[in-house]
């Protein structure tokens, strides 16, 4: 079908629709003259029109006229809509298009006038089916020349979007050689790479067009840029070579980028610059002050790792200014880095530790030793092995060796043997403490529920979960929206072992040892699930007994239907010591302690689904656990006598001998009956089989100090209210501060929230983005949080506002939570 077949049908169809046709056809390519029109068409005057007789026309048409049809043909391209003189007319009628330039104008719903210079000065791009097909896609409805340009760019560089930060992205991760850079070679081929440059360097603030390797010149300054924001000094030689109009828009480039899942490219351009610039010499030079909110280049990281290691070393260090400054580069991208995250760390928990020194100087000899551990000496014993389970995971650990060998001498040759001392004077005294006797756990704890609630109650005893590890599981159970959790300190029956820490916590009388049966509660044998559910049964008949993994094992609905009517269920954890008490494995107790927390801190949540509202979690023992070598004055001669059981750290029987090191225990000070018991004092061994390193039996607090948490489900706590506390919402510089405010102290009643904050025009996010967790307590003073804004560098109008967005973060999704509306007033911001 030729032009003119086209142009009938065109006439036809508008007059059987309106009853009359008026066509207009703007014809830049002068296909055909107006005598032939007149001479091919039917039932249709033709009119020829330009920039005179546009009055003359509507005139004749629409006055003179009126029922007639008209085909208006130009030979012009359509003008713009504010330049068309009947444009009228032409929203009532039709317009006819036949060029390819038009058709397309059509197809992309773009300006005629847009479209054709752009076709007449970029023909190899247009000359590809393909590459019109993916501009349909990217450009927007009635774009622009820039916005047409743009998509143009986005489409020869494989970008989704004609967003100018993409598109530099896509060129940038094929590389920085100009020459053969695949992307750039599209550009240079089927656009114009001289303006390509010139829009990408326009928008960043920097010149690209004079440079001989500009992508490199992009990179460099883009990353110098991201540096500069947050490093307070100037480095005069990066600052010359490296300008930008628009820092704060670099700066976010690289934010954005290495924020997101393909950051791996620009952490190799990088870590690329900090060696060919020598970042770590240069910063050498400057006080970590200056640089330690840089969170550009990983070396920053590594001077201010061994900058807190050289004060360690000396004694200088300030803890809690540098455990605020390592809590603030954890959340940094660097730091997500094992080798990195792992460092930080190690040093945290060597801090804390170093700040904690002091601490078991405050007990007086007098004082309630297990008491006072039970309130805050445990956080030694916490950090430590913190320190060594993050020490000993590191891949390469040459900088910290130093730091860990003085950390775990003092540890172990000054703290445990102020402890020593503590407990074994209290142990040869036969002082008593405050806190409640393991062995009173079932009738003081769990009989008064049974008898007033109609309660399920579940009991975990998980071997070896020492307080400290447990205060840990603690907290992690505290945050739980819907659940409230508690700890308190007991005093684990002597010796602290096995078989008597799992009989104390049946219900019982009297404790006694048998030769053959071993430990028995009023007479009844206490080894084994079964014999435990035979004395919990006769107290509680509807009593279950199981190892705990087995029942996180089953399906919910065999699980449901085996607790069904149960009132008490007894559940049996047992990693820690299984690792600890081989000496093949002694040495991986703090990995199992790590998991141990892991895994209880899960079984809470299975619980929790079977609608578990009353958890108690214990153990029978503690331990103490030493790195270095025992030596041989730690290692004291073995019990003799009829030995009925014995290990480490104990011996239980008759007529027994007591070695240089080590106690016997008066009748009060154990509740075994019939049996003698003699303890290892201090930190000693008896020469006997077993591991050295990870024991219990002793009166050492780690050893007889034993947790008990008692975790309630309840009503789903609130979420901590935070509020914008700035009393002018007025924005007169690039750099805004912004303080929030949380409106509660966490509580029972309330938890943290966690907001995702920034600046907004519309969609368009015109700032860095800040995460913030909102977890305060303490009075309203101690309760607010103060932050830095950067807004990009662009053109804002005196008056005009935006928008303070702030997104509720949780592990399931993000949502909008509160908006604040700011007026810019940037008067002198920019010039």
């Amino acid at each position: 079908m030729n032009v003119i077949e086209k142009l009938q049908q065109k006439i036809d169809e508008e007059h059987r629709q309106k009853g009359r046709a008026i066509v207009f056809w703007y014809d830049a390519q002068g296909q055909l003259e107006t005598e032939e029109l007149n001479s091919q068409l039917e039932d249709i005057e033709v009119r020829y029109l330009n920039e005179n007789n546009f009055f003359q026309l509507k005139v004749e048409i629409e006055l003179q006229n009126p029922e007639t049809s008209y085909l208006i043909y130009s030979d012009e391209p359509r003008p713009r809509d504010n330049d068309n003189m009947l444009l009228d007319m032409l929203f009532y009628s039709t317009e006819f298009k036949a060029d390819e330039t038009a058709l397309l104008s059509e197809l992309l719903n773009v300006e005629d006038f847009v479209l054709r210079p752009l076709m007449k000065e970029y023909p190899t791009f247009f000359a590809s089916k393909e590459r019109k097909n993916k501009l349909s896609k990217v450009l927007p409805a009635q774009s622009d020349s820039n916005t047409f340009e743009l998509s143009m760019m986005a489409v020869l560089t494989k970008s989704p979007v004609h967003d100018i930060r993409t598109i530099t992205t896509q060129i940038l991760m094929r590389g920085l050689d100009i020459d053969t850079n695949e992307l750039v070679k599209q550009l240079e081929k089927n656009y114009a790479l001289d303006k390509s440059l010139e829009k990408i360097g326009g928008y960043f603030g920097i010149s690209l067009t004079d440079s001989e390797e500009p992508l490199r010149q992009l990179v460099n300054t883009l990353i110098y840029q991201h540096f500069n924001q947050n490093f307070h000094g100037v480095v005069e030689k990066w600052d010359e070579q490296w300008k930008s109009n628009s820092p704060n828009i670099c700066a976010l480039y690289i934010e954005e980028w290495l924020n997101n899942r393909h950051a791996e490219t620009i952490e190799n351009y990088i870590e690329l610059w900090e060696k060919e610039h020598d970042v770590q010499g240069t910063l050498d030079d400057y006080d970590v002050e200056q640089y330690e909110e840089v969170a550009t280049f990983p070396k920053v990281d590594i001077l201010i790792i061994e900058k807190c290691v050289d004060e360690l070393k000396h004694h200088t260090i300030a803890p809690e200014k540098r455990l605020a400054l390592i809590e603030k580069r954890l959340e940094l991208p660097w730091a997500l880095k094992h080798k990195i995250n792992q460092s930080y760390q190690t040093l945290y928990h060597a801090i804390k530790l170093e700040s904690f020194k002091n601490e078991t100087k405050k007990i007086r000899y007098n004082d309630d030793l297990y008491s006072k551990y039970g309130e805050s000496v445990y956080q030694i014993d916490q950090s430590y092995r913190h320190f060594m389970y993050h020490y000993t995971n590191l891949e390469a650990n040459s900088r910290l060796q130093e730091t860990a060998e003085h950390v775990t001498n003092w540890y172990e040759n000054e703290y445990l043997d102020e402890l020593a001392d503590l407990a074994n004077e209290r142990t040869e005294e036969g002082r008593k403490t405050k806190v409640m006797q393991q062995r009173a756990f079932f009738s003081k704890t769990i009989s008064p529920i049974l008898k007033r609630e109609p309660t399920r109650v579940f009991v975990i005893i998980s071997d070896a979960l020492r307080y400290e590890a447990a205060h840990e599981l603690n907290d992690k159970l505290s945050e739980r929206e819907n659940g409230k959790s508690q700890i308190q300190p007991m005093a684990a029956n002597y010796p602290t072992y096995t078989q008597v820490g799992m009989a104390s916590l049946l219900p019982h009388s009297e404790l006694s040892f048998d030769d053959k049966k071993g430990i028995l509660a009023d007479g009844q044998p206490t080894n084994g699930l079964e014999n435990r559910r035979k004395i919990l049964k006769n107290v509680e008949p509807d009593t279950e007994v199981m190892p705990l993994k087995s029942l996180l094992d089953m399906r919910s609905g065999d699980a449901e239907q085996l607790l069904k009517g149960k009132r008490l269920i007894y559940l049996y954890h047992d990693h820690i010591d299984a690792v600890g008490d081989s000496a093949k494995s002694e040495r991986e107790t703090y990995n199992a302690v790590h998991q141990a927390v892991t895994d209880l801190n899960l079984a809470v949540d299975r619980l929790s689904r079977l609608q578990a509202k009353r958890i108690f979690i214990t153990a029978d023992h503690g331990f103490l656990f030493q790195f270095n070598k025992i030596q041989e004055h730690g290692k004291i001669e073995a019990v003799k006598g009829d030995i009925l059981e014995r290990s480490r750290r104990f011996a239980i029987g008759h007529n027994l001998s007591v070695p240089e090191g080590a106690i016997k225990l008066s009748e009060k000070q154990t509740s075994l009956q019939g049996v003698e018991v003699v303890l290892a004092k201090r930190l000693n061994r008896f020469k006997t089989g077993g591991g050295l390193q990870f024991i219990h039996g002793g009166a050492m607090p780690q050893e007889a100090v034993v947790p008990l948490i008692e975790y309630r489900r309840i009503e789903r706590a609130d979420t901590v209210d935070v509020a914008v506390a700035v009393h002018k919402k007025i924005i007169t510089d690039f750099r805004v501060p912004v303080s929030f405010y949380q409106e509660q102290s966490i509580s029972d009643e309330y938890t943290s929230r966690k907001i995702r904050a920034a600046f907004y025009q519309g969609d368009e996010r015109i700032s860095n983005t800040v995460e913030l967790v909102f977890n305060l307590k303490g009075s309203n003073s101690e309760r607010t949080r103060k932050v830095k804004f950067n807004l990009i560098e662009k053109h804002y109008q005196i008056g005009e506002s935006c928008t303070l967005r702030l997104e509720n973060v949780t592990p399931k999704d993000t949502e909008l939570y509160l908006e604040e509306e700011f007026i810019l007033r940037l008067y002198d911001a920019l010039y």
